[in-house]
């Protein structure tokens, strides 16, 4: 969506990356990429649905949803379970063709989120800074082109993360060219326009309506909510309340009626060995009359 490298200042005294002249010119094509992208998905008219294109779109959703809640979120950010450097790379590759940028700038803000969540220096509370910038506005705010390297030294130390942060856009082209590969230009509009504007925005309530809309189960000391509906539409995100009680967990819907399809695809891949030490919350906070340890 916007150029992933930064200005070179800092934010809290912490250090940033260098942002030259030619990225900050990336960064304002990747606004109007986006608004692009939204106006793209009128060719719908002209491409209009039929069930395999619908299918194509669902799919492609699907996936890189998953690339972003299994792969961005809880394996980059959080660190909930572990992997070889191969499917590392996997996930650091679909992730990026989700159009959020690359892991590690990913990663740095949603590190931040979580440390100053709610407060002023969280990039996109909705309390503090109200709906639409919470929910996607921020991203577009020069003042969040920087990122804060020193939280993300576990990422930046793989080589072969840094050069697809650098280059984030070339894996996003190459799945628009496979769409065109496999359906023409009725695939890039719904394999790529479409589920990609759907994508963004699914991962985008759980940062606006995710705080504002559901249920609260543990008395954290943000906004956080558990919504079913946008644990549905996120493969399990929604569970929000859960997760900032418990971030390290892999799993986010705590009970076992809390469909979490990111934890069970983990669960399953834990079984074929491609990841391991996939963490779980602690047995009391999936008792519905559990209680806290002191």
């Amino acid at each position: 969506m916007r150029s992933h490298t930064r200005q070179s200042a800092s934010v809290l005294g912490r250090p940033l990356a260098p942002r030259g002249l030619w990225h900050r010119a990336l960064g304002r094509v990747s606004l109007l990429l986006f608004v692009a992208m939204h106006l793209a998905c009128l060719l719908v008219i002209v491409y209009p649905p039929t069930w395999p294109l619908v299918l194509f779109a669902l799919g492609s959703y699907v996936l890189r949803m998953w690339a972003i809640t299994a792969g961005y979120h809880r394996y980059f950010s959080h660190r909930s379970f572990r992997t070889g450097r191969a499917f590392q790379l996997v996930l650091a590759l679909l992730g990026t063709t989700a159009m959020q940028n690359g892991p590690i700038w990913w990663s740095a803000w949603h590190r931040r989120h979580h440390k100053y969540v709610d407060t002023a220096d969280d990039p996109h509370s909705p309390l503090i800074y109200g709906f639409w910038y919470a929910h996607m506005m921020w991203v577009f705010d020069p003042k969040n082109d920087q990122t804060d390297l020193s939280t993300v030294g576990d990422l930046t130390r793989v080589p072969e993360l840094r050069l697809i942060e650098r280059f984030a856009w070339v894996p996003l082209v190459a799945y628009a060219l496979a769409c065109y590969a496999i359906a023409g230009f009725a695939g890039v509009v719904w394999g790529f326009v479409v589920s990609t504007i759907a994508v963004n925005h699914a991962v985008f309530c759980i940062n606006s309506l995710a705080h504002r809309w559901g249920s609260r189960r543990f008395d954290t000391p943000d906004t956080s909510r558990n919504n079913p509906l946008l644990a549905a539409l996120t493969l399990g995100e929604g569970w929000h309340n859960n997760h900032h009680f418990y971030m390290s967990s892999a799993r986010q819907g705590f009970m076992w009626w809390e469909i979490d399809i990111s934890y069970y695809t983990l669960n399953l891949l834990s079984f074929l060995h491609v990841v391991h030490d996939v963490r779980e919350p602690p047995a009391w906070c999936r008792d519905p009359n559990g209680v806290r340890p002191v």
